[in-house]
């Protein structure tokens, strides 16, 4: 009986690994909840789930979410998107590599809309070989679009959000895009949390492993 219930602790633990590892490896925008009327700082997280690397994301931004500034990334050009009346309505990263197995993220300032409401980004990830993964999926789907929640509360109206300063060797190119020429990633942020959870896992499996053979010699 104990053996059995080991085994089982052993193959629970194994299909958390694999559930936390795919639900994780999506293209999303955080905070996941935001003040209604605040000017917000947004980041853009990217992971790689192919074997070849990711090369540009595409973002276009929700209604009612006026984007001002973008955060400059090094190794990284930005083309913004705008309508016929100027209004910000998309960016595309390009110039850069995401290799397998990892991520990078990229960061906006933004008003966000006066009402309570979800904002609903649709991302386009291209890769190495041009093929494109379209995240602008329902929740749940396989491809599911980032959705960050406006919430009723204190909002922060002094134009000022926390930002990590620009920069200052970037440049410009001839079509408006920063550029730089150093490789870099962004702060690890929730994502650090996400691997040190799974790290955590990982030794509790070998632990119950290591029971499990202690049982299976002493029977």
């Amino acid at each position: 009986m104990i053996k059995q219930t080991v085994v089982a602790a052993v193959i629970g633990v194994t299909m958390l690994l694999l559930v936390s590892g795919v639900a994780s490896a999506h293209v999303t925008v955080w905070p996941r909840e935001a003040n209604a009327g605040s000017f917000e700082k947004y980041t853009v997280r990217v992971p790689t789930e192919k074997d070849i690397p990711t090369v540009q994301v595409e973002l276009i931004f929700p209604e009612g979410l006026r984007v001002s500034s973008f955060q400059p990334k090094p190794g990284w050009t930005y083309e913004v998107q705008r309508d016929a009346a100027g209004n910000i309505t998309g960016v595309i990263w390009s110039g850069g590599s995401i290799g397998p197995g990892e991520f990078d993220e990229f960061a906006f300032v933004a008003a966000n809309p006066g009402e309570p409401g979800e904002l609903v980004f649709v991302a386009h990830q291209t890769y190495a070989d041009g093929s494109v993964v379209s995240w602008e999926g329902p929740p749940g789907s396989e491809y599911p679009a980032s959705v960050t929640t406006i919430v009723a509360g204190a909002a922060d109206t002094s134009g000022h959000a926390d930002t990590v300063p620009v920069d200052e060797s970037a440049g410009v190119d001839d079509s408006g895009a920063t550029t730089a020429s150093d490789s870099g990633s962004g702060p690890l942020g929730d994502a650090g949390t996400f691997w040190l959870a799974v790290a955590a896992l990982g030794v509790g499996v070998v632990g119950v492993v290591l029971s499990v053979t202690r049982l299976r010699r002493s029977a």
